[in-house]
Formats: C-alpha cells, sequence, structure tokens
C-alpha cells in the first residue's frame, strides 16, 4: 500500500462533494460509472480525476484485464464469461462447488484469497461463496444444479513487485505519449473483475496503476484514462490567469499556485485542474478544459462545514443546510455563476439534493448543462460546476 496522500490529492479524483458529480472522474477509486436520474433525483457524473477510488476514487479503476497472467479466459478481444468448466459431470457437493469457486477467482482476479463462507441464495438456485483477506475479495456464485459459475464480482490490489513488466510498460509508454515528463514508477495496481450481474453484459476486467504523481487505467485490455501532474512550467500565462479570475469570484485575496494536474482520455484533449495553497494540502482549485481553457468547476474547501465530531451534530448540520432557504441560495449562486460563467441562475430551476445535504442543483429544463453548486452552514457558495457526462478520470 502507498502512503496516504494529502487532502488535495484525494479531493481532485472526486470533487467537493460526496459522491461524483460534475464529470470520476476519479480514482482512488476508479469503479466507477454514471447513473442518471430525473432533475429531482441525485445526479452522478462529476469525476474530479479520477479517480483516483477507490475510489473509490478511486472509484475509480479502469483494467487492462486478467490476460496478463496468462491464465484467463479473457484475452485481448475476448470478453465472454467462464469457459473453463467442460466436465460432463460437475462436482454439486459443498467442497466441489468451494473448490470451483476458488479457481475461477484464481483465474480471473490472480491472487488467491482466503475462504470465508458459503451462503444458498434465497429464490435461487444458486450458492454465493466468499473469499476475502484484507481490502482484497471475490464473491462467486455457483449454480447447486450444475455446479457452474453463474457470476462474479471481485477486487484486489497488488503491491509494486507483483504487477507484470508488460502492463507496467505500455503504461510508461502511453503516459509519455499523453504528455507526462515524469518516471513513472508505480506503486500498486488494482483489479476489479466483474461479470453476469448486469444481463448481456460482457466481462469487465478493470485496472488502474497509481504512482505518487500519476494513473493509468485500462478495461479490457484498452486504455481508458489517465491522470498525472504538471510542471508549473507547463502552465501557460493566460491558462494561469484564467485560474486566478474563476477563484477570485469564490474568495479575494491572494492565492498561491501549488500544483497542477492533467486529466485525460484518449488524448492531450482533456482537463487541467489548478490547485491553490500555501502547502501540498491546498484546498481550492479550479478546472478547466485543457485545449479551450473553458473554466468547468471553482471549488474552495477551506469554505466547506467542518465534519461533525458526532452522528447526532451531523444530523444536526445536515437539517440546517436543508433548511436554508431557497431564494438566499440561488441569490448567492447567481452572484458567482455570472462572474465565472456568464450565465443567469436567475432563469435556473434550484432543486435540493437530500440524500446530500449542502447541495444543489440548478437545472435548465434542458436548454443548457445543470449547474450544481456546494454551500456551507451561512449559506455561502463554496463550489460551484457545470454537470457533464463522466469520464474515465
Amino acid at each position: 500500500m502507498r502512503e496516504r496522500k494529502p487532502e488535495w490529492y484525494e479531493r481532485a479524483k472526486t470533487g467537493p462533494f460526496e459522491e461524483v458529480k460534475f464529470t470520476d472522474v476519479h480514482a482512488d477509486k476508479v469503479m466507477r460509472r454514471v447513473k442518471e436520474g430525473e432533475p429531482h433525483q441525485e445526479r452522478k457524473g462529476f469525476k474530479f480525476r479520477a479517480g483516483i477510488a477507490a475510489a473509490a476514487g478511486v472509484l475509480l479503476l479502469v483494467g487492462a484485464g486478467v490476460f496478463y497472467l496468462g491464465t484467463g479466459p479473457f484475452g485481448e478481444g475476448n470478453t465472454a464469461g467462464p469457459s473453463y468448466q467442460h466436465e460432463e459431470t460437475a462436482d454439486v457437493t459443498e467442497a466441489g462447488m468451494i473448490k470451483t469457486a476458488e479457481k475461477t477467482m484464481q483465474e480471473q482476479l490472480g491472487k488467491k484469497l482466503l475462504f470465508q463462507s458459503i451462503e444458498p441464495q434465497a429464490g435461487a438456485d444458486q450458492v454465493r461463496v466468499v473469499f476475502r483477506n484484507g481490502e482484497n475479495y471475490a464473491y462467486v456464485w455457483v449454480s447447486t444444479e450444475t455446479g457452474k459459475v453463474m457470476m462474479y464480482h471481485m477486487s484486489a490490489i497488488f503491491g509494486p513487485e507483483e504487477i507484470d513488466d508488460d502492463i507496467l510498460g505500455k503504461a510508461k509508454e502511453k503516459l509519455r505519449e499523453l504528455g507526462y515528463k515524469g518516471e513513472f514508477k508505480a506503486d500498486r495496481l488494482t483489479r476489479l473483475v466483474d461479470y453476469g450481474r448486469v444481463p448481456n453484459q460482457a466481462a469487465q476486467v478493470s485496472e488502474n496503476l497509481f504512482s505518487g504523481e500519476a494513473e493509468i487505467g485500462y478495461v479490457n485490455g484498452k486504455y481508458v484514462g489517465a491522470y498525472f501532474e504538471v510542471g508549473q512550467e507547463e502552465i501557460g500565462e493566460d491558462l494561469k490567469q484564467t485560474g486566478l479570475n474563476a477563484m477570485s469570484n469564490l474568495r479575494s485575496g491572494t492565492v498561491k499556485l501549488n500544483k497542477a494536474a492533467r486529466n485525460t482520455g484518449g488524448g492531450m484533449d482533456g482537463e487541467i485542474t489548478l490547485f491553490y495553497g500555501p502547502d501540498a494540502s491546498a484546498s481550492s482549485f479550479v478546472k478547466m478544459n485543457y485545449v479551450t481553457h473553458a473554466v468547468l468547476e471553482v471549488t474552495d474547501l477551506s469554505l466547506a462545514p467542518a465534519d461533525p465530531a458526532s452522528p447526532e451534530q451531523r444530523t444536526e448540520q445536515d437539517q440546517k443546510l436543508l433548511d436554508m432557504e431557497n431564494a438566499k441560495l440561488q441569490s448567492a449562486a447567481a452572484a458567482v455563476a455570472d462572474g465565472i460563467f456568464g450565465i443567469r441562475l436567475e432563469d435556473y430551476t434550484l432543486v435540493k439534493n437530500q440524500s446530500r445535504p449542502g447541495t444543489v442543483t440548478f437545472e435548465s429544463g434542458g436548454t443548457a448543462p445543470a449547474i450544481e453548486a456546494t454551500y456551507n452552514l451561512e449559506g455561502v457558495i463554496y463550489g460551484l460546476g457545470i454537470w457533464r457526462e463522466a469520464t474515465p478520470y
């Protein structure tokens, strides 16, 4: 496991909201995908990088496929389900089904975990076999009639000594192509394998490779996105000035540009994030389109409400946020949005997100992208961004 990253690093993956919103991004938890609801429902789509979690960030993860292990059925271009069971008579004893599940786990995940339990599934002729070891887990559903694997969901973390040289070399080459100038030394790889839980969906094998300054991900062997820090000397003065102008709409006084990072998927036309603050724990950032320099989000987490010390205090704080007067929030957000995006939020409809107190969505009625804002207990806006389709990072 790598050392814990500073707050800005994690926030870069997921943005200021408890759930991915404006794009996830992201991460360390990149298992992470988009679930859009109606305007009154919670939207998902913003992923600050990432994420990088985790995930989860995160989540944040993307993958290359177990074909790197040389044992699974997922050769590149082949995403069919389990194909190794050729026995005419399968073993449907408890021990036999555990053995079948264990074989599936080792072939698909590339790691042997400890057996935890075998659980009959209500209303189905199946059992779920569970393996776990720390953060690593595997769930394998086996038919009690045929003894064959019906579906599985697995996740594992691999240390630097366990990362295959082929995928590491492939990642280094791709990052150089994308413009990363550092030396990529992956200190962790996360793998997620999923099959059968979504009808008619082919098996999905996802991997993320992480280092202290960069992350790159693959799904079924295909590159899907990357995150990497860039030096300040690589940023043009016009882009820096755009970031400062956007940040000035949330806070006054001098802000110091501390770090910059790129999010990209499939080329150099991704997004760039400028982080502001006195040190590496920078809590303010501006996210822009790397090519057009259009501002996509501005956030100053130093203005966010402090985390309550107890569940009771959290409940009380959440209720205060939900009770905030709509007109006050609309007026506060409108002033910021006009300065940053040049739009009139007074013409939008405000929708409070009940499941995430402190976050509101401004709906245009379909004439323009939705705008999301976060606010504190004083009604001060500390985050504002344009909702957009999720990208892998």
